[in-house]
């Protein structure tokens, strides 16, 4: 067996997501010689890709968790990022209804939640009564921070950045072992372009494979003891005739924020995600599905049919067996370190240049 060829980085990221993006973007300030690889041949083609495409304003989070301080100080970064590169977004707001009385106990819930920990812009609004008279609710509060944004836009151009910055992204490549030697973290690689394998070795180690996270953390460290949980969720396109200029969210359930209606930079409407955990990565639409779907829609917006709703598309969340949080792991090794992004999910695109400087400072150079 011939020897493999070996490459001296200071720092590699794994997965070509926003997360890793982001990330390998902050670091490249940090390192002069920084890679990023990712599986598929072009960035951004799971999780990132599979969403609403929603600027969340983080009413729901708990208070002190990493998702509420990272949304927060998130959704004021990626603003920001916005408007400087004139990336199209629309502060459109939303309206999050309950349906029962037993809801309206939960919005108070989300609303109390929200002003804790300092999404102070919330309010108690009866106005969509007269806007939307095609919607069935007990009570609403409006979210007037909450946003829609071209997220495809966003990523290639952190990908811009980062590449201008020196940063190097290589496609098509995947990750199929870690081990640590006495010159940090050897990675074997494969280019699956080519079938050829190959060994990076660094002392800096940044994970954010999404889907694959877990896995990779385990070849990191053997006590890494999180399991992954796939919570798959489907979009399905809405064909009547009716318009929104908000986004309208039903109050949150145990898996999920709800099935909202959103609406596109278009104008056009979509719902979903639905919730429902799965075994293994299918981006089909269950068409055993769509039923539920169309039931869970109709407790806000009765009149929907059946024939309203058109398949759309699905996404996959990485989310962590019993952790409701985001996890970033972080350590050494003798002279390497290491950072895992785990349970990378919702509100994963808002939280993703707050994140990059979390992982940033966990770094020591």
């Amino acid at each position: 067996m011939s020897k493999l060829e070996k490459f001296e980085v200071d720092c590699l990221v794994i997965g070509g997501g926003v997360s890793g993006i982001a990330i390998a973007r902050e670091l490249s300030s940090k390192f002069d010689n920084i890679f990023l690889i990712e599986r598929n041949n072009q960035i951004a083609q799971e999780t990132s890709s599979r969403n609403s495409e929603v600027i969340h304003a983080g009413m729901y989070y708990d208070q002190g968790s990493l998702k509420s301080k990272l949304c927060l100080k998130g959704k004021e970064l990626l603003y920001d990022y916005l408007k400087e590169r004139k990336i199209e977004f629309n502060r459109c707001g939303k309206y999050i209804v309950s349906t029962s009385d037993k809801e309206s106990e939960k919005l108070n819930t989300v609303y109390e939640n929200g002003m804790a920990c300092g999404v102070d812009d919330l309010t108690y609004d009866d106005s969509l009564k007269s806007k939307y008279p095609f919607l069935r609710y007990n009570e609403s509060i409006f979210s007037p921070s909450t946003g829609i944004f071209d997220s495809h836009s966003f990523i290639h151009s952190l990908s811009r950045d980062f590449q201008s910055q020196g940063g190097n992204i290589l496609l098509g490549n995947e990750t199929l072992d870690v081990t640590q030697s006495k010159n940090g973290f050897e990675i074997l690689v494969e280019d699956k372009n080519t079938n050829h394998k190959f060994l990076v070795i660094s002392k800096v180690l940044v994970n954010s494979a999404g889907l694959n996270a877990v896995h990779i953390a385990n070849l990191i460290n053997d006590a890494n003891n999180y399991e992954e949980e796939y919570v798959k969720g489907e979009y399905y396109t809405y064909q009547g005739k009716e318009k929104l200029g908000s986004l309208i969210y039903p109050t949150p359930t145990e898996n999920s924020l709800g099935l909202h209606a959103t609406i596109d930079l278009g104008k056009g409407i979509r719902f979903g995600p639905s919730a429902f955990v799965v075994d293994e990565i299918d981006y089909s639409l269950s068409k055993d599905q769509k039923l539920n779907f169309v039931e869970a829609v109709q407790t806000y917006w009765p009149g929907i049919k059946e024939e309203d709703l058109t398949p759309g598309y699905s996404g996959i969340r990485p989310k962590l067996k019993g952790i409701k949080d985001f996890v970033v792991d972080s350590g050494g090794v003798s002279n390497a370190q290491y950072v895992n992004i785990l349970g990378y999910a919702s509100p994963g695109l808002t939280s993703s240049l707050a994140l990059a400087i979390e992982v940033s400072n966990r770094i020591d150079i």
